[in-house]
């Protein structure tokens, strides 16, 4: 008979730094079609304020990310006059760099990330990152969290979403606008990892992710797909498209069905 001695520990709960990044006035050669600084500073205060109201320990702590220069005065008075879960808050400006030809925005998102982690002073109380697309919202991101609580008594390491492309372009790539790591998965795996990108196979910092992580499909506490859908919420940045227009309705339908009835098909 199995003694409670014998049980595996429970593993602590992790304690979450949400990674907000941003580009507030993106260079001539980002290829974004949303390039208005003042528009796309509305789609980041927009993003803080529902971040700051989030109930969730995932957003317990919010370091925000800015590298082209931006002025940062509206976010901070927001996160300090507008914080009713008494959230605590970063901001770091970070020094602008230009994207080298033949690869795009990724690269400089990741840079940001190395260089933003190694200077936060949130960092170091937490065991998790969650990074976001500063733009954007994530509601179900909570549920999804909460489901793989627990789920195995291994170490939560990974949690992103991969996928099969189109029925007409072949391959898989990852979704980058949202992916949750532990503090030592991303600077074993991930850090530095955009000086592997290049003008062919992998310009794209979806591909680049999707290669640096399925090396750990089907190892315990990493997760390549979503527990559920976790639909995005704001405007893509390429095509000035909410994500929630009725175009999209149906792929998030069927993403959600098919990660029921068939959760391996995007392999």
């Amino acid at each position: 008979m199995t003694s409670p001695m014998d049980s595996p520990p429970t593993p602590a709960a992790p304690r979450y730094l949400l990674v907000m990044t941003a580009t507030i006035a993106p260079s001539a050669n980002a290829q974004v079609k949303r390039s208005s600084p003042q528009v796309r500073l509305e789609d980041y205060k927009r993003a803080l304020r529902f971040w700051l109201s989030y109930p969730h320990p995932a957003a317990e702590r919010i370091l925000f990310l800015e590298n082209s220069g931006a002025d940062l005065s509206d976010l901070r008075a927001i996160a300090e006059t507008e914080n009713p879960q008494r959230r605590q808050v970063e901001f770091l400006s970070l020094p602008v760099h230009e994207i080298p030809p033949g690869t795009n925005y990724g690269y400089t998102e990741m840079q940001s990330l190395d260089h933003g982690l190694a200077l936060s002073k949130l960092r170091p109380a937490t065991t998790h990152m969650i990074k976001v697309t500063g733009r954007l919202t994530f509601p179900a991101l909570g549920k999804a969290l909460d489901r793989i609580a627990g789920s195995t008594s291994a170490p939560f390491e990974l949690m992103i979403d991969c996928r099969k492309l189109g029925l007409f372009r072949s391959g898989h790539d990852a979704r980058v606008q949202l992916f949750v790591c532990s503090n030592a998965f991303y600077d074993r795996v991930l850090r530095n990892s955009n000086r592997e990108m290049n003008s062919t196979g992998v310009r794209l910092l979806e591909h680049l992710i999707y290669r640096k992580v399925i090396p750990f499909k089907g190892r315990p506490g990493c997760y390549l797909r979503f527990p559920c859908n976790i639909d995005p919420v704001g405007h893509f940045g390429f095509k000035d498209r909410r994500y929630d227009s009725p175009r999209t309705a149906i792929s998030r339908g069927m993403r959600a069905m098919l990660r029921v009835i068939a959760p391996n098909y995007w392999f």
